[in-house]
């Protein structure tokens, strides 16, 4: 960052507070937020052509993904107990998703862009770096997990009809060389609405066959002579199966976009409210159900369990397309992202010379992504870990503390500081020992591939 915006920020930021002192002893906190927030979303949206209805779609879209394949393992590793996890975190991402979108609003005069924004304006340099940072942790780690599941999808369907097994490993370099040659030679990959439709139908188709396909085989599980058995609550893997679960509420740092899209911003509150119910509804649906019939046999990814059949096929076949479709999107993002900083733009080479070292750049991230999700190919330890040790952060910790930074603490009930408070805890609790505990099981993992060998 320049100095020129260094000193520009710090004018800007001591003369918001001094506006806000004032501010401080007329009204309570709450109303400030609200008429602050208010008036602000709807001063400038001559641009903005975005429904709520789509904005829900949108959200939909990104939340609802493929962290629910990972669902009845998480009560697997809870217990019954754990269902409540993923009430309790859908209350807490819509928190969070709230007081992110008034974080933008915080200093009365424009609307900030980003959610490395909102960490730039409560801790300088170091909290725009820190949101990116995790943001690209995602943006990687979701790329190896989906070549994993696709792999595996793969790999299992033509053993199924083909009679045929190539093995995780040549599954993951077809996956590459499918989705290689659209991410190295394509500048930009803009995220296409049929792309998050298409999501959204497989999340939901697979959401369906799941339900259908667990309770069909019920009869056939319970009658088994060694059926599956379940627990209430295990604390020692409740934070592993917090993370597991959080996992699948991703997708904080993209709101502000959505909410940017929107005609009418001040019905921000309720879309988010629809969205997240509506995927902590697919998500108890398929936790439940699965958990139900399979106990502790159960798996993550879910599907490895389920019987066999034409359903399953077209589940299967409708989620390798979706998480093919979504990783050169997801790599394109980081890659940008990455150019940008390492000068691989027009700006600063010929138009063949920056070719060749995007061309170069990008082979080598897909590299080393694909030989990430070939060393370690365990998609639920994966998924856990990603939970723990970045989406902890990004959905419940870094919000909380962006919004105390910004709205002064010294100003809020405490009511809603106990609750703040709580909110950090447990995000916290399941950064911290989900990824203590995911590390151990990868260790575990890598333990048993030796034994076996």
């Amino acid at each position: 960052m320049s100095d020129d915006h260094d000193s520009y920020y710090s004018d800007d930021t001591r003369s918001t507070h001094s506006n806000r002192s004032s501010l401080d002893s007329e009204a309570p906190l709450i109303g400030d937020e609200e008429r602050l927030v208010n008036d602000l979303q709807n001063s400038d949206r001559q641009n903005a052509k975005g429904s709520s209805f789509g904005a829900y779609i949108n959200v939909t879209c990104l939340v609802a993904g493929m962290g629910v394949l990972g669902l009845p393992d998480a009560l697997n590793k809870g217990g019954w107990l754990a269902l409540g996890l993923i009430v309790m975190s859908m209350i807490i991402t819509l928190y969070t998703s709230i007081i992110t979108i008034k974080c933008l609003y915080y200093n009365g005069k424009s609307r900030l862009l980003s959610y490395g924004e909102i960490g730039q304006h409560a801790f300088g340099t170091f909290g725009k770096y820190l949101v990116e940072f995790f943001h690209h942790i995602i943006l990687i780690g979701v790329s190896v997990l989906y070549f994993i599941l696709a792999a595996k999808n793969f790999n299992e369907l033509a053993q199924y009809y083909f009679g045929t097994d190539l093995g995780i490993t040549v599954w993951t370099c077809i996956c590459a060389t499918l989705i290689g040659f659209p991410f190295i030679f394509t500048k930009t990959l803009k995220e296409v609405v049929i792309i998050s439709i298409f999501g959204t139908f497989a999340t939901l188709f697979c959401v369906i066959a799941i339900v259908v396909l667990s309770f069909m085989d019920w009869s056939n599980i319970r009658s088994s002579p060694n059926p599956p058995s379940h627990k209430i609550f295990d604390l020692s893997e409740f934070p592993i199966a917090l993370a597991t679960i959080t996992f699948s509420y991703g997708g904080n740092n993209v709101f502000p976009h959505i909410e940017e899209s929107m005609r009418k911003p001040s019905h921000w509150n309720r879309v988010i409210t629809a969205a997240l119910c509506t995927c902590a509804t697919m998500y108890s649906l398929v936790a439940f159900s699965g958990y139900l019939v399979y106990g502790d046999k159960t798996k993550s990814p879910i599907l490895e369990v389920l019987p066999e059949g034409l359903l399953l096929t077209f589940a299967s076949l409708f989620i390798t397309i979706h998480v093919l479709l979504t990783i050169p999107i997801l790599m394109t993002s980081f890659a940008i992202e990455t150019e940008k900083h390492l000068n691989i733009t027009r700006e600063h080479n010929s138009r063949t010379v920056e070719f060749l070292l995007r061309a170069a750049f990008r082979t080598f991230l897909i590299l080393v992504t694909v030989g990430i999700a070939i060393t370690i190919p365990f998609f639920d330890d994966i998924m856990s870990l990603l939970g723990a040790l970045a989406n902890c952060l990004l959905v419940f910790v870094l919000p909380v503390l962006f919004y105390l930074k910004l709205f002064g603490w010294e100003r809020m009930s405490l009511l809603t500081l106990t609750w703040n408070a709580f909110v950090i805890f447990v995000g916290l609790v399941g950064c911290v020992i989900g990824s203590i505990k995911a590390t151990n099981r990868l260790i575990e993992d890598f333990r048993n591939v030796n034994v076996d060998q």
